[in-house]
């Protein structure tokens, strides 16, 4: 890429002689400068920059270092006006573009508290700054104090009307008195609220949070975080994500220290099943829950006008057309908006396309070796560049039968095809179940032989001939296992997975799968914001089926088995000893204009304190 600022020539002079252009017989014995070649080095180190903010930042930056070397250049030592002109309006498009990019930069550059929330829960899913930004502004960037002793919302008083994350601090969540868990840092203090209701309805908490200590948090009202997601689908399907995951934290968290005799937690789904041994304990806890659906370096930068006034006594003539295609390359590359999607391919190929202009022109009519060798470094570097954005872009061959798991559950995430290959196609198979057959049968399959997720049919999850839920195409077939339980434990199914159709599935090895997501942080996050969805997505369908899907809701109860009966216990506490009880109960809306009609299912959860 050659600066505007080049070279001496001799084509047009002021008395009016005809425009020449001679080839050239020979190189020209004197090299450039030293500002020359500074600026030239300046472009260098701007060309290897890469895309994202912080890449144009750094590209934009040296550009206009090197064009502003080029500009002193030109005036001060080729006395060439067009050369001048070229690298002069070159600087100052570069110059708009930093002015540019560091608006947008700072325009999604946040407080420490902020930059904390995107760390902790944004950023490892792929969510960029100015999707983040947008986030941020929907809360208005206001952050809220809960001082100690402070109540957040009181049950059966405070309305559902916002959903809110928990910054620092530590908040206790309680009803009727009795301790159910805690909130920490980066969880939401009211998902469960949140996903109870839809975006019509309206409701009240049935819990009670209150500050231990002094806490700050951040809100989104209700309404307008709605309208967010109506205008920005990906941030839908990311809070969905994150929401359901957090319902799902919740659950394993009241049940960390639920084991049975041989030391292994229970299966969540079997609380509906177990508590019916535990007739003695009441419920107290009602949450409902309903589906989501989402200094610019001068060094020798002193021009030296006096001297250029004398020794500039005769300008450069003009330059052949080459010299003035290649300039105005960079100047259609330079001005192509940032925001632009395939911004970096159009530039690299214009600077690729200026640069080879002006190898010809340095060869061909102005014999200056300096300025055709640095345009042939210019043009690899843009070339290398250019050759990696492409490959990315390449388009990848997925499996017909993958198609659909990877535009339902990994594209809406921007989980690339290259990175799904990788995931799908070294160690995982695809293989059939005839309807009938099992997958997995409780107390003999090991949990530590695999990962599943239903390509075709339909499963049946059962316990002790009870029937708890289906499993349908496009979800996890063993989620809650690789979730709550450790390899090499020798700890087996819980339930048993039935084939209620033919079916196919995806089965990657649990222990290959674990090793290959430790090097891939993205999609380890993608994977356990998945997981934990889909293990809420199945306490959901634990739902009796004969309800009316329209008003269907999932009510989750967690009490605390009575002080005095866990201080008694002295050795590893049982689930119908030690164990608080959750209750799930349905609610549907009648015909008629009556709220509800609950249908309770009881289920166990961790009486511990949290």
């Amino acid at each position: 890429m050659e600066p505007p600022f080049l070279l001496e020539g001799d084509n047009f002079t002021l008395k009016g002689e005809p425009l020449r252009h001679p080839l050239c017989p020979e190189w020209k014995n004197e090299p450039e400068g030293s500002v020359f070649h500074l600026a030239y080095i300046f472009l260098a180190l701007g060309f290897m920059g890469g895309s994202g903010f912080y890449g144009l930042l750094y590209m934009f930056t040296f550009l206009t270092f090197g064009f502003f070397c080029s500009s002193v250049w030109a005036w001060s030592d080729a006395c060439t006006t067009e050369s001048f002109s070229w690298a002069f309006s070159l600087f100052v498009i570069c110059v708009g573009q930093v002015v540019h990019v560091a608006y947008r930069l700072r325009s999604v550059t946040f407080n420490k508290e902020f930059q904390d929330l995107f760390g902790s829960m944004f950023k490892k899913l792929g969510v960029s700054l100015s999707q983040f930004g947008k986030i941020v502004a929907c809360c208005d960037e206001q952050i809220h104090t809960l001082e100690k002793e402070h109540y957040f919302a009181i049950e059966d008083k405070t309305p559902i009307d916002k959903l809110s994350v928990l910054l620092s601090g530590k908040v206790r969540v309680t009803v009727n008195g009795e301790f159910l868990h805690y909130v920490y840092p980066f969880q939401f203090l009211d998902s469960p609220e949140w996903d109870s209701l839809r975006p019509s309805e309206e409701g009240v908490f049935q819990v009670t949070l209150r500050a231990d200590n002094r806490c700050r948090y951040v809100t989104w009202r209700r309404k307008k975080l709605y309208l967010l997601f109506a205008k920005h689908r990906y941030i839908a399907k990311i809070f969905a994500l994150v929401v359901r995951n957090d319902i799902a934290d919740k659950l394993y968290s009241l049940n960390d220290k639920t084991f049975d005799s041989r030391g292994f937690r229970y299966d969540l789904r079997l609380v509906s099943v177990r508590m019916s041994a535990m007739p003695h304990l009441t419920t107290l806890l009602y949450t409902t829950l309903s589906p989501l659906d989402s200094s610019v370096s001068s060094t020798s930068g002193q021009p030296e006008v006096a001297s250029n006034i004398t020794s500039c006594q005769d300008w450069e003539k003009s330059h052949h057309l080459l010299f003035h295609l290649g300039n105005l390359s960079l100047v259609v590359g330079l001005l192509i908006p940032t925001t632009i999607g395939l911004h970096m391919i159009l530039l690299r190929l214009l600077l690729m396309t200026g640069c080879c202009l002006f190898i010809i022109w340095a060869t061909l009519y102005r014999c200056t070796l300096d300025v055709m060798v640095w345009n042939v470094v210019f043009l690899l570097v843009n070339f290398v560049h250019l050759f990696f954005l492409l490959y990315k872009r390449r388009p990848i061959k997925i499996d017909r039968e993958l198609k659909s798991v990877y535009k339902r559950m990994f594209e809406p995430l921007h989980v690339r095809e290259a990175l799904f290959q990788r995931l799908t196609g070294q160690f995982c198979t695809i293989q059939t179940l005839r309807k009938g057959q099992v997958y997995a049968a409780e107390d003999k399959t090991s949990v530590d032989e695999r990962l599943s997720i239903l390509l075709k049919g339909k499963m049946k999850v059962s316990y002790r001939g009870h029937f708890l839920h289906n499993i349908y195409t496009n979800a996890f077939i063993d989620s809650p296992e690789f979730r709550s339980t450790q390899m090499n434990r020798g700890e087996k199914f819980q339930v048993t997975i039935t084939a209620e159709e033919n079916c196919k599935f995806l089965c990657w090895s649990r222990e290959r799968l674990t090793y290959f997501l430790e090097s891939e942080s993205f999609l380890n996050e993608v994977f356990r914001y998945l997981i934990g969805k889909d293990i809420t997505n199945k306490l959901y369908s634990l739902n009796d089926p004969s309800l009316n899907d329209k008003a269907v809701v999932l009510t989750v109860m967690v009490v605390m088995a009575k002080s005095q009966a866990v201080k008694k216990m002295e050795r590893q506490p049982s689930l119908c000893s030690q164990l608080s009880m959750m209750q799930m109960r349905n609610s549907m809306a009648s015909t008629s204009d009556t709220d509800d009609v609950l249908n309770q299912i009881l289920r166990g959860g961790s009486g511990s304190s949290l």
